[in-house]
């Protein structure tokens, strides 16, 4: 049974530039996004399979992106290659509760 993770992140940032931040940042780590979930533009959960011994890395880099809770690696086996699951929820400051996106009119 594979091992899990619980974070809590938050950004003032603008949400689709940290998004992406958020994608390069789990991909550099050797982490792979299996779900996420967009509620609006408040909130964004990710799940993210990755090895143990890359969480810390993955870690430190998302505090680059994100204000993440702690880290407990009294948790972790820095040296095992065992698959775990984080789940991240990622709260955006700047959201006012209504995401709407702009479709240009195609003729025709």
């Amino acid at each position: 049974m594979q091992k899990k993770l619980n974070w809590e992140a938050f950004s003032n940032g603008k949400r689709n530039k940290v998004i992406e931040e958020l994608k390069n940042t789990i991909s550099s780590s050797d982490g792979y996004i299996m779900n996420f979930n967009m509620f609006s533009d408040l909130a964004l959960t990710l799940s993210i399979e990755i090895e143990e011994n890359k969480i810390q890395t993955l870690h430190k880099a998302l505090a680059l992106v994100l204000k993440v809770s702690e880290l407990d690696l009294n948790e972790l086996n820095l040296e095992s290659k065992k698959d775990w699951i984080i789940f991240i929820n990622i709260s955006f400051g700047k959201g006012i509760g209504e995401l709407k996106q702009k479709i240009p009119k195609v003729p025709g």
